[in-house]
């Protein structure tokens, strides 16, 4: 009994470090994409501010339950969202 319940824990932990992995490289994938369409149009300090946007975006989540990957697209629209906002603040206020 003990060593199935010690069994239950250990393939719960291994799942939930390869989700952790699999979370961290699509999400890796997104950013730097995300970053470098940024840094080629306005430059690598702008992107570097639209990627601080986007981690702040990701520490807001509701993460999910059951394995499913989160919605990186909608992080990176709010991401550009604030730097969209930004852009306009400076043309704005040259």
């Amino acid at each position: 009994m003990y060593d199935e319940k010690t069994n239950s824990i250990v393939e719960a932990q291994q799942t939930s470090v390869g989700m952790v992995a699999d979370l961290l490289l699509t999400a890796e994938k997104e950013l730097g994409a995300f970053y470098g369409a940024i840094a080629g149009r306005y430059g690598s300090d702008e992107a570097r501010k639209a990627a601080r946007d986007w981690i702040e975006e990701v520490e807001t989540m509701d993460w999910p339950m059951a394995g499913t990957i989160p919605n990186w697209r909608h992080v990176s629209i709010v991401a550009a969202g604030c730097l969209a906002s930004r852009v306009i603040q400076r043309s704005l206020n040259p």
